[in-house]
């Protein structure tokens, strides 16, 4: 009797989020296919699946979805997960048309929208009672203007959504000390096009921040790690480069009450920091899909993308709940961003040589080296050379801010990063 083949995966995005994925339900025996569209996305070299090449999600967002209609025709009818923000807003909005012949993990545009505009996810914090920082929505250089001599400093700068912002500029966010660098900030988005919140800066160190990774179905948690974050790159305001496995039981009530106001189910990441001045968790920002830092949770036993496989395709659940396991102390390295960063504030006397190395040498796992699966991380790393080698690239990273030497972050430079030349609409009214 011939037995019938498993349902594959179509891993949306090959960054450090999707190679997680394809690595741990490759290794399960899962067929994997990663949907990628830049040379930077090194899952799409992994041992653990095939890959295919597909226009941008964003700016071509008709073509990708069509790809993904025509997988079924080679691949088969399969599992949609998407790890990215632009494949997330994509996927969801053509949700109904993609469940014609495939299983979309993705959660609908009603719920997506709360979690892709933070604008929303705010608003939707203060109905819930969930800490968050004060934040305003200006929209014109005018009211900036009126509240930039009264808004407490330092403050940030903050898209609505974020992938528009990173593209432009190379960073999360902008933090702003006085009303003129306030000004100078929302006018470099607004000349973007890109819509942005003014916030209250949260003071702390960087290791204040906490992430909170769950798996939700109908009645509620069935599965949940939460970790500290130890370095940013970068610093202060910049992507985690070093996280670590911690239980934070602070952190689980809130981000349970605000998952499921958003009608979230399935994976979701809620991140927080520690307000220095109250011992409070103030809200950060909503992701409904897999985190960057992924491989943590593999590391540490939680099997989030093997959960999505059975919960979507099986239709079975883990079970468990508030006293399920995970290892602790378990460093996740951005290996890429954290050894020359690092480094740097080693040289600078802003961290000991004894705290640089101490990930490395506790349990750990990487973002992407692996010894078992090495194409990824080699992948990436030639397709950085080749991109400095092509010239200018000083251009392109000046988009990036650089630590300086007080430890903070200097302003991005307006232009558009040369590898993601992109003019974009907002998608939200701003």
């Amino acid at each position: 009797m011939r037995h019938k083949s498993p349902t594959p995966v179509y891993v949306l995005g090959g960054y450090e989020a999707g190679l997680a994925v394809v690595r741990s339900l490759g290794q399960a025996g899962v067929p994997v296919v990663c949907v990628w569209h830049s040379e930077l996305e090194g899952a799409r070299s992994s041992r653990h699946g095939r890959s295919v090449r597909a226009p941008d999600p964003w700016l071509e967002s008709e073509s990708y979805i069509q790809l993904l209609l025509d997988l079924e025709g080679r691949f088969g009818r399969g599992l949609v997960v998407a790890t990215t923000d632009e494949t997330v807003i994509t996927v969801a909005r053509a949700k109904d048309r993609l469940e014609t012949r495939h299983l979309v993990a993705s959660p609908s545009w009603t719920v997506t929208e709360h979690f892709v505009d933070k604008h929303r996810t705010y608003e939707l914090a203060e109905r819930l009672g969930v800490p968050a920082p004060r934040t305003v929505l200006p929209t014109s250089v005018e009211e900036v203007e009126q509240i930039a001599p009264d808004f407490p400093y330092p403050c940030v700068v903050k898209p609505r959504l974020s992938h528009l912002y990173r593209d432009a500029f190379g960073v999360k966010m902008t933090k702003a000390g006085d009303p003129e660098e306030l000004l100078a900030a929302w006018r470099q988005a607004e000349e973007a096009g890109i819509g942005v919140l003014v916030q209250d800066y949260i003071p702390g160190p960087e290791s204040g921040g906490v992430n909170y990774n769950g798996y939700l179905a109908d009645s509620g948690p069935v599965a949940e790690l939460t970790a500290r974050k130890v370095r940013l790159c970068p610093s202060d305001v910049g992507y985690p480069s070093v996280v670590v496995s911690r239980r934070v039981p602070e952190v689980l009530a809130p981000s349970r009450r605000l998952l499921r106001g958003m009608g979230m189910t399935g994976f979701a990441n809620v991140e927080f920091k520690r307000d220095t001045r109250d011992g409070s968790y103030k809200l950060m920002e909503v992701n409904g899909r897999p985190n960057m830092s992924g491989m943590l949770a593999l590391r540490c036993g939680t099997n989030f993308p093997l959960m999505t496989y059975r919960h979507h395709v099986l239709g079975e659940l883990p079970n468990g709940g508030d006293d399920r396991e995970f290892d602790q102390g378990v460093y996740w390295i951005n290996e890429a961003a954290d050894l020359p960063a690092a480094a740097s504030r080693v040289r600078a006397g802003q961290l000991s040589f004894r705290a640089y190395v101490e990930p490395y040498v506790r349990p750990h796992v990487f973002a992407s080296l692996s010894a078992s699966d090495p194409s990824p991380f080699l992948t990436r790393l030639i397709s950085k050379l080749r991109s400095t080698l092509k010239g200018p690239i000083a251009k392109s990273s000046d988009s990036h801010r650089e630590p300086t030497g007080d430890g903070h972050t200097a302003e991005p430079q307006p232009q558009r990063r040369k590898n993601n030349d992109r003019e974009t609409t907002p998608l939200f009214d701003v």
